[in-house]
């Protein structure tokens, strides 16, 4: 294949079909939605000259998307492996093997990340050992919420004005990217995003997903744009499974879980808004759930262990997006980042879940320097611009919840919420060391430093790494990024003199960062590894005994 190839053999599997079902209320229903970004990422790549003819693709995938690009390299010849996990659907893998795809079942999870980090592991020794590999990184790639232009244009043809969009979140890219479009001429576009509990992706406390695909994640993908979400909806089990039925069953379209869920959720808000042209998103069909969904004879739910008392009729408010679930529920996001919603979230906590209230009326101002610190190793001397560490407990999320991210930022980050929220769960609790960074009375910056068990895989037996640096919007531009470098290093002199190293993982995309970390003392060691949003660079700052 030439680089000015077109990848246009399965285009007509890439439009839905627009299909009425009721006055106001049409769904969006795709054959296979993820070949648009597959196609559109993999297009890409060939023009930038990073796919060559007959090379390897490689990608972490158990779902439609892993479908998708064994499609496309069955037709263009290219060679497929896809890394996954024991939770991939048995059909669905025989059919990605019969098109002639090597998938590699990973079964044990990593120390940090689990089966999801391992995956990932695995995938980037591929990409090391097999010249000219190429990741298409759906989570992260820009190009996946790019190719819903031809989505939005299609819609836009057919059906004139939409009021509002409703759709299953994955990977980010077909709400965002089609909502992005569409409120470039309808700015006032009402964008639902549809969930379900135990997922990450708006903030719910991370846990047991259970079998259903396609719904729910582990991470948060950098191409979910949460500024985008008018509303999120999270859907139990229960629900998506009678929405799904009742798709089938009302309206002869035969789709998948996450098509349940959205439609579910859109005929609700369709009966509450009259007049309002309605468009659900349904992603695939339902072929990959005969054995599940739509197997006739065997009690799906039962074996999900989920009561039917979870089925609601129409969502119950939240007052935030960390409460506990229990059944449809639904929150008013105001097209808010995911950093300032769960900010927002941590500095409304009851008091009892923070260790340490704060005594200054300055919700903002650090703890005096005569207060006993968090732990016992000793606070370092004041260095750059008269910044000071304080150390924090797992729990002391408020003392840094007015650190608020610009969008573009928050995608390299994880929300504070998901940090404390990893550090008081984490199975070795005393290898993670939270810190606020302070100026005089005031908290500008926050991170934290992990050693020994707690640390990554990539980080030597010799190092302490660096994690979640974050600077205030508001306190940016003033060196304190430089100065936590500093403070990091000082403290590891201090309180472990047998550590040669300060290590950092830093976004392949977010070039601000690294010229940060370099102009701090920091040097590319010249590895990378592949993260959650993609490939990052591995930096090290060299320890000297002379400090």
């Amino acid at each position: 294949m030439t680089n000015r190839t077109i990848m246009r053999n399965l285009e007509d599997f890439e439009n839905p079909r627009i299909v009425r079902l009721s006055d106001d209320l049409y769904g969006a229903s795709f054959f296979l939605m993820k070949l648009l970004p597959a196609r559109f990422i993999l297009e890409q790549a060939v023009s930038q000259g990073l796919l060559k003819p007959g090379a390897t693709i490689c990608e972490s995938s158990s779902g439609t998307f892993g479908l998708a690009l064994a499609m496309l390299a069955v037709q263009y010849d290219y060679n497929l492996i896809l890394i996954s996990d024991w939770a991939i659907d048995r059909h669905l893998k025989s059919r990605l093997v019969e098109l002639g795809a090597h998938v590699e079942i990973v079964n044990d999870p990593a120390p940090q990340g689990g089966l999801q980090q391992a995956r990932l592991n695995r995938l980037a020794q591929y990409l090391r050992e097999i010249p000219g590999s190429f990741w298409p990184s759906q989570y992260s790639n820009t190009g996946n919420p790019l190719a819903y232009g031809k989505f939005a244009e299609l819609l836009i043809k057919k059906l004139g004005k939409i009021d509002c969009l409703v759709g299953p979140v994955g990977s980010g890219g077909s709400m965002s990217g089609t909502t992005k479009f569409l409120r470039a001429l309808f700015p006032e576009l009402h964008a639902i995003g549809v969930d379900m509990p135990n997922s990450v992706l708006f903030g719910q406390p991370s846990g047991d997903l259970g079998d259903l695909s396609g719904l729910g994640g582990e991470i948060v993908p950098s191409n979910v744009a949460h500024q985008q979400f008018d509303e999120v909806h999270w859907l139990t089990p229960a629900e998506v499974f009678h929405g799904t039925r009742q798709l089938h069953r009302e309206h002869g379209l035969f789709m998948g879980p996450t098509s349940g869920a959205a439609y579910r959720v859109a005929d609700w808000w369709s009966r509450k808004n009259r007049g309002k042209n309605v468009v659900a998103i349904f992603p695939d069909e339902g072929h990959r759930y005969v054995g599940t969904i739509y197997n006739y004879e065997v009690d799906w739910l039962s074996s999900l262990s989920v009561s039917s008392a979870q089925v609601r009729d129409e969502p119950v408010a939240v007052n935030a997006p960390t409460e506990v679930l229990s059944g449809w529920s639904c929150y008013a996001w105001g097209r808010r980042t995911l950093d300032d919603v769960l900010s927002g979230v941590i500095r409304e906590a009851p008091p009892g879940l923070v260790s340490r209230p704060q005594k200054s009326k300055n919700s903002h101002a650090a703890p005096a320097a005569s207060e006993e610190p968090f732990c016992n190793a000793p606070i370092p001397p004041i260095v750059a611009a008269d910044a000071r560490l304080v150390a924090l407990s797992h729990l002391d999320s408020t003392t840094v919840a007015h650190l608020a991210l610009d969008a573009d930022q928050c995608q390299y980050v994880d929300p504070l919420y998901v940090v404390f929220s990893e550090l008081s769960n984490s199975p070795n609790p005393d290898f993670g060391h939270p810190f606020a960074i302070a100026v005089h009375d005031e908290i500008v910056g926050f991170f934290v430093l992990r050693e020994k068990a707690a640390m990554p895989d990539w980080a030597g037996p010799d190092a302490i790494t660096m994690h979640s640096l974050r600077v205030g919007r508001s306190y940016q531009g003033n060196g304190y990024g430089k100065a936590a470098t500093e403070l990091a290093v000082s403290w590891i002199a201090s309180n472990r003199p047998s550590v040669e190293r300060l290590m950092l993982g830093v976004n392949a995309r977010n070039a601000i960062a690294k010229s940060m970390y370099l102009v701090s003392g920091f040097r590319d060691t010249g590895s990378t590894y592949c993260g959650p949003i993609g490939i990052a660079h591995i930096l090290e700052y060299v320890i000297t005994s002379e400090r």
